[in-house]
């Protein structure tokens, strides 16, 4: 009687929390085995096989994708490995067309030809391994078979994507080295080159988190010390006497003369090792997230809450990277799918939205950087400017083909490239100006033309499909498509592995809702059908159409019973 009245209330108060959890294991296992093909059950046990590391690997494909570049590459060859497999031994090597096919391979031939023809072959054609990830568009828009599968990718790339943002809350929160709040007129750091507001990063080309590590460096070498300070976005390096600090009164770090506290006036950058990739992504996953709260019709649900409280944790991260083209992408991303979603109140919470957090966004990158909006004079703009002017000069003289990628590391010098080498060497800080050097014009033209004919088919299943999950992912992907394009004018974001593989598991996603519409609408009712395809035109690239209404359907039955 003892253990049951002590163990009774506590088990019925578990029971129900275990039944919930069991459900949901349940509904996930239930949507993993919804995606595969129709003949699965009848097929052998090769294909059975090839089908769920398919599945594992497109959910791995969305659970990595915001955090490492390796894992997610590694997932997605795997999948296209068993893939390739299921398709050798179905003999189903053939797959339906889409109306972007010719510009996407287009545009990999032009790769392809610009990097025999390049300055460096060796170099040009090892970097093919970029652009031929394309082909995890085909994987992705080819093997999710179902919207509820396509919706659960979508749901678990946001949902993932939160773990880095609180990983970034963590180090902000632990700060990164000691910024310098006050220096005493005696102190050793009083000088021209030091000012109120630097932050100490290293010193002897140690780490320093603490003024228990600043004093320790001091203490443990000779000869000057060597500090590496950040003021805003800029590092600079200064040196000072070691003896006049060992001398100074006080004990420990008291003798520096200077009172610091953790230095938070930092880019976060997640699990990457850069900020501007970091925000791009950022940027995709946000346009995802918001276009599904759009989306979804019952505002009390599970899934409102947790994109509620999700969207305000992706906008406020985006923001502290500071990046300025990734923010514009999102508030023109948001104004699209508001314009594309053809609800008035969506349309007018987005403007004010927009009004609200792009100024307080600006603010906060002024704060954090010290710039403006544009500025000329600033270091990144100018570089930019500088990159620009003479990738126009190499442009004009290899206009069709371009120099092949990676050749600028042969040509600088002959090209006077870097300004001369008065400026660090990089890329040209542009995604179509990039690929205008590398790949020439023609392979410009067929990328925009993938883009075009990319945002317009999606932009039609948009206006065509009827399900909340298939409106929520297609939406969001064309937000995703347009906030990659706007800040791809200033970033070379094409070309960072990380941002690409998360733009192609989008792009896929959106391609697969709208076959799985194609699908389902050839096979309904002669009545519901869509009028027969032209000459030329496959019935498996028509979108389907409006069902007809109650009335028109009875209108119809009549005239064929007279």
């Amino acid at each position: 009687m003892i253990n049951d009245s002590a163990c009774g209330p506590v088990a019925n108060e578990i029971q129900p929390k275990l039944a919930r959890v069991k459900s949901a294991a349940n509904t996930f296992l239930n949507i993993l085995q919804g995606n595969r093909d129709a003949d699965a059950d009848a097929s052998g046990m090769l294909i059975k096989i090839t089908r769920w590391v398919i599945t594992i690997s497109l959910l791995l494909y969305a659970i990595f994708a915001p955090h490492s570049i390796a894992i997610t590459q590694g997932s997605y060859l795997l999948g296209l490995i068993a893939w390739g497999i299921q398709l050798t031994v179905t003999r189903r090597v053939r797959q339906s067309r889409t109306p972007i096919d010719v510009a996407l391979f287009g545009f990999f031939a032009c790769c392809v030809i610009s990097s025999f023809f390049s300055y460096d072959p060796m170099v040009s054609v090892k970097g093919l391994r970029s652009p031929a990830f394309f082909l995890a568009f085909y994987f992705v828009s080819s093997n999710v078979k179902s919207i509820r599968f396509a919706s659960l990718l979508g749901l678990t790339l946001v949902l993932s994507c939160l773990v880095n943002v609180g990983y970034s809350g963590v180090k902000l929160t632990a700060g990164r080295g000691l910024q310098i709040d006050l220096i005493n007129p005696g102190s050793a750091f009083a000088n021209d080159t030091i000012r109120v507001g630097d932050v100490i990063l290293e010193a002897d080309d140690q780490v320093v988190n603490s003024p228990a590590d600043l004093s320790r460096i001091i203490d443990s070498n000779r000869g000057r010390l060597r500090v590496k300070l950040k003021r805003k976005d800029a590092e600079t390096e200064v040196s000072m006497p070691r003896g006049v600090i060992r001398d100074a009164r006080g004990t420990s770090f008291d003798r520096l003369g200077i009172t610091t506290s953790p230095g938070r006036d930092f880019r976060i950058t997640g699990f990457y090792s850069h900020y501007e990739t970091y925000a791009e992504v950022l940027q995709l996953i946000a346009s995802l997230a918001i276009a599904l709260l759009i989306a979804v019709p019952k505002k009390q649900s599970m899934t409102v809450w947790f994109l509620c409280a999700a969207i305000p944790l992706l906008l406020t991260t985006l923001i502290l990277t500071s990046t300025r083209a990734a923010l514009a992408g999102l508030a023109t991303s948001v104004a699209v799918m508001a314009l594309a979603s053809s609800r008035r109140r969506v349309l007018v919470a987005a403007t004010a939205g927009i009004l609200v957090m792009l100024p307080l966004a600006l603010v906060a990158v002024e704060h954090a950087r010290g710039i403006s909006l544009f500025d000329p004079e600033e270091g990144s703009t100018a570089y930019r400017l500088e990159m620009w002017r003479e990738a126009f000069g190499i442009i004009k003289n290899n206009p069709l083909l371009g120099i092949g990628k990676g050749s600028e590391g042969k040509l600088k010098e002959a090209l006077g490239l870097y300004d001369e080498g008065r400026l660090p060497p990089g890329h040209f800080h542009s995604t179509p100006v990039q690929i205008a050097v590398w790949w020439g014009l023609l392979g410009l033209v067929f990328y925009y033309s993938f883009m075009t004919i990319l945002s317009v088919e999606i932009w039609r299943v948009i206006k065509r499909v009827r399900g909340w999950q298939s409106r929520g992912i297609t939406l969001g992907v064309l937000g995703a498509v347009v906030a990659f394009n706007v800040s791809s004018l200033v970033h070379f974001n094409f070309g960072d592995g990380e941002v690409v593989m998360a733009f192609w598991l989008l792009t896929g996603l959106a391609f697969a809702v709208r076959r799985i519409a194609i699908e389902e609408s050839a096979t309904q009712s002669p009545e519901r059908m869509p009028a027969p395809p032209s000459s030329g035109d496959s019935h498996r690239n028509r979108l389907p159409q409006p069902a007809a209404s109650a009335g028109q359907s009875a209108r119809a039955a009549r005239a064929k019973q007279h």
